[in-house]
């Protein structure tokens, strides 16, 4: 298959025409990053986007080419599936303007370079880090954390649609805030031994994946911490774009800003969609 190199966009959404997009750059390409991306677009029926993102073209230093990058690009993610479909466009242009125009048919967006900011809102992205080797992450469990809050429903959808996929154990770590039990216990006049909310939320999805094991760990305080330590035994880390508490920079959540920091996993920050 020969890259085809364009600039036009498909609009699509989170469904079988969605794509994963993988960015790339001038930098040699990590196969385990490639590997990563095209069997999560094999398992959820996406089609798979390559863009390598150039720099501007009047600068005189550019010396890279696309083309075998590209080349290398496609025999990883073929290796996964010869059934791939591939995309390959080449992009020029300001980081948070590339960002803006790939978001309009991305399922997910991952960066193996880690140069691009945080895309809008409406997109989920992924920071993939060093993936495990599929084999050793396959008994693993896919972990989602959730704080409550509007955010978490698109990080429960991601998160149940992969453990489904890879038939694994979903771990829902929740944080409670203390405003909140206050509030249940006020409201039934005394305090529950099981936090209700949680229960609620997950009652739907568990109803469209009955095969998907879960497991649920709550707890008062931040989420940090303990994301991190089950990242260090997970398959995958799910988490709300944005939460309670204080945003960063990038209009990320405290704690979804520090998992794409210290995750010992791969990490998909959901959309706000």
């Amino acid at each position: 298959m020969k890259p085809e190199l364009s600039t036009d966009l498909i609009t699509s959404e989170w469904s079988a025409d969605g794509a994963v997009v993988v960015c790339i750059d001038g930098s040699p390409l990590r196969p385990g990053v490639i590997t990563w991306a095209a069997e999560f677009a094999h398992r959820h029926s996406l089609w798979m986007r390559i863009v390598f993102v150039a720099p501007n073209p009047c600068d005189p230093n550019t010396s890279a080419s696309p083309t075998g990058l590209f080349m290398e690009a496609i025999q990883i993610a073929e290796s996964v599936s010869p059934d791939l479909r591939i995309r390959t466009d080449l992009i020029s242009g300001e980081n948070t303007a590339i960002l803006t125009a790939l978001t309009a048919e991305a399922a997910l967006i991952v960066n193996p370079q880690g140069d691009l900011a945080a895309p809008g809102p409406t997109c989920s992205f992924a920071k993939v880090g060093t993936p495990r080797e599929s084999i050793a992450a396959a008994a693993l469990p896919v972990v989602v954390g959730l704080d409550g809050s509007a955010h978490s429903e698109s990080a429960l959808a991601i998160a149940f649609k992969e453990a489904d996929a890879v038939n694994t154990e979903l771990v829902v770590v929740h944080a409670a805030s203390p405003e909140a039990e206050l509030r249940r216990d006020f409201a039934s006049g005394h305090a529950p031994q099981h936090p209700t909310p949680l229960t609620w939320q997950l009652s739907g999805w568990a109803t469209l994946y009955p095969g998907v094991a879960i497991r649920q760990i709550e707890f008062d305080g931040p989420s940090e911490a303990i994301l991190e330590q089950l990242s260090t035994e997970a398959r995958l880390l799910v988490v709300g774009r944005r939460g309670r508490g204080s945003f960063d920079d990038a209009g990320l959540g405290t704690t979804s800003s520090a998992m794409i920091r210290k995750a010992q996993c791969p990490v998909i920050v959901a959309s706000e969609a």
